[in-house]
């Protein structure tokens, strides 16, 4: 029987490895070779075939033949560059790529794999023309859009990054890694209510529960999936299936730290502080340099002084600690040591961390800059005259108000206590409505007679969708005061809560927390001066030229006598005043900020005059805050 010609077993090949039959189909390619070492287009269909097959170090020999044979070949280089890209060798992947795309400029994956090849080696910069070409080019590949979206938020555009996820979430509803990745990037970027929204959306598109036992394995990949979803449904609030993906986690050894992390979490945020303290203890006994484990433990006030010589080394080691580990290990020890009399000794390791905080996330004082000039220049007292009653006519949406950590959490948490007020918390709603505008609200003026109904209507809803029958829902993201006009326009009969304390007081109270880089300023004394002023500058704005209805509510006079200021501030809302009301620490709510420890407790004006303790640490703030504030207009105290 004479053997089969080249191009018979070529073709049979073909045939099999359509088929799905890749064992057999390669050796048929193998014989073809035999009989055809010089034929180019074999070596690189075999040299695809195996790496289909996941033989990558055959395909990268094969591959390397075929190039070799045909050196011109735009997709023999292709196919070397994207064996390597699956090997994670991207380095040489990408000088495959390059040379791909430059016998073809117009080789669209090409440009997708050296774009993502770039990123791979955190070169997000370089990566991203790339990226934006493939996706030009490949308008129906998620993949495509979805690593163009992680690129975007490597080089922290998330105004850019989070409505790309959005549309692919939109258009490719069963694509779950674009679901992942737009909740991971929501939660990364403080948007609590769109991570409550985009989880339930899942829970309808997915069967939650067969994709949390897709994950459910011990491999990286699927422990890093289910901390995300964890991080997720604890930020939307959903605590039941949070503490399930935390059981998940704490049942293996290699993720048990991190389920315990996430379990005592979840106790922290239910006040259940005994338990909190029994699992972080667990974690550092598993993990002594756990200082992340130690910090939240000296935020409910369980960590002892034998920790301190752990936070020391970790604070110090530049070389080989990681700056998130350095970080939570200054602030326990900021916290420890102030609570054991040594003042400075804790501010210098808070200052140490905040330093490398700093350094990493610089703040950039231009935006804010911009947003006030924005506000001041679109919503003007005729603007409201003339445009003010478009929005939606809805009653009972109160906005919490001011400068972080100036006493939101407490207002917020002495109106839960009333029987008709429904706590939304920090919500995101009006971030979303500033992303929608591009972040510019000169663009205001030029939008349609019927848009501030609209939107002002869905707020509403959003904001009442938990409340039941209640008269009134809060909103107490502090940063909202940026957003007071476009509020009003939206809402006109809106109300507003403002709060204030001692500047020092609030600067001292915002260094020492453990925020995210979307608080930038948090980092560094002279940023929160600059940003302090800001927010004076433009609640002044609200409050003198727009006439806005706004209350002003003085934290320190409050804890110092909380009932006749409770009794004016539920006047001002419009409820009846209630007894439970000057005991917002028995409300019984999950507490999502910074305070959640404070609040528990009986109102009391402990906390006030704090700063005096870090008078001369504090004056950089001082000497920022009055130079701006002398630039800017404003009083001086």
């Amino acid at each position: 029987m004479l053997p089969s010609s080249p191009e018979k077993l070529w073709t049979e090949a073909r045939s099999l490895q359509a088929k799905g039959k890749l064992q057999r189909a390669r050796k048929l390619f193998v014989q073809a070779r035999k009989q055809a070492p010089r034929a180019p287009g074999l070596a690189l269909e075999l040299g695809v075939l195996e790496a289909q097959m996941g033989l990558l170090k055959h395909a990268l020999r094969t591959l390397q033949d075929a190039l070799k044979l045909a050196p011109a070949s735009p997709n023999a280089h292709y196919n070397l560059a994207e064996v390597c890209r699956a090997a994670g060798q991207y380095d040489r992947a990408s000088v495959s790529f390059r040379e791909a795309l430059r016998l073809d400029p117009e080789h669209a994956e090409a440009q997708f794999g050296l774009g993502d090849s770039l990123l791979a080696q955190e070169n997000a910069g370089e990566a991203l023309p790339h990226l934006e070409q493939a996706a030009a080019k490949l308008p129906q590949d998620p993949e495509v859009k979805l690593t163009l979206a992680q690129a975007l938020l490597e080089l922290e555009q998330p105004q850019k990054a989070l409505p790309l996820l959005s549309t692919i979430v939109q258009t490719h509803r069963d694509f779950l890694a674009g679901h992942m990745e737009f909740l991971r990037a929501l939660n990364a970027h403080a948007r609590p209510s769109q991570v409550a929204r985009h989880i339930r959306l899942m829970e309808e598109i997915f069967d939650m529960a067969d994709v949390l036992t897709s994950f459910d394995q011990d491999t990286p990949a699927s422990i890093s999936a289910l901390e995300i979803l964890a991080d997720c449904y604890q930020a939307g609030a959903i605590h039941e299936r949070a503490s399930q993906i935390g059981e998940m986690l704490y049942s293996r050894k290699s993720s048990r730290a991190s389920g315990a992390m996430l379990l005592g979490t979840l106790a922290v945020q239910d006040g259940d502080f005994d338990a909190a303290e029994t699992f972080f203890r667990q974690v550092v006994g598993w993990r002594p340099n756990s200082s992340d484990a130690m910090y939240r433990l000296s935020v409910i006030n369980r960590l002892s002084l034998e920790a301190e010589p752990e936070l020391e080394d970790l604070l110090h080691d530049a070389q080989n600690a990681p700056s998130s580990q350095r970080l939570y290990a200054g602030l326990a020890l900021y916290r420890l040591l102030s609570r054991n009399g040594r003042s400075q000794d804790a501010f210098k390791a808070l200052a140490t961390a905040k330093a490398v905080r700093a350094r990493e996330y610089p703040y950039n004082k231009d935006p804010a800059e911009r947003s006030n000039a924005g506000n001041k220049q679109v919503f003007t007292p005729a603007f409201f005259a003339g445009r003010g009653n478009e929005g939606y006519s809805g009653e009972g949406c109160i906005f919490i108000v001011g400068m972080m950590r100036s006493g939101t959490t407490l207002t917020e948490q002495v109106l839960a206590a009333h029987s008709q007020v429904h706590a939304g918390g920090e919500r995101d709603d009006m971030m979303s409505i500033v992303e929608s505008l591009r972040h510019d609200l000169t663009k205001v003026p030029d939008l349609p007679a019927d848009w501030a109904a609209t939107v002002g209507k869905k707020l509403h809803e959003e904001m009442f969708k938990d409340a039941g029958n209640k008269a009134c829902a809060t909103d107490k993201l502090p940063g909202n005061i940026d957003y007071a006009g476009l509020i009003r326009f939206l809402l006109p009969k809106a109300k507003f809560v403002y709060c204030h304390r001692t500047p020092q007081d609030c600067a001292m109270s915002t260094f020492e927390q453990n925020f995210s880089t979307a608080v930038r300023y948090s980092f560094d004394l002279k940023a929160i001066a600059h940003k302090y002023a800001l927010h004076e500058d433009i609640a002044r704005y609200w409050t003198d030229t727009c006439k806005l209805d706004i209350f002003d509510l003085d934290y320190d006079a409050m804890v110092h006598d909380p009932e006749p200021h409770i009794r004016r501030l539920l006047e001002f809302t419009g409820l009846e005043f209630e007894e439970d009301c000057l005991y917002p620490n028995e409300v019984k709510r999950e507490i999502r900020t910074a305070s959640v420890y404070q609040v528990r407790q009986p109102i009391s004006p402990r906390s006030v005059g704090r700063w005096k303790t870090y008078e001369n640490e504090l004056q950089p703030f001082t000497s920022e805050l009055a130079e701006w504030r002398t630039r800017m207009g404003l009083k001086s105290s």
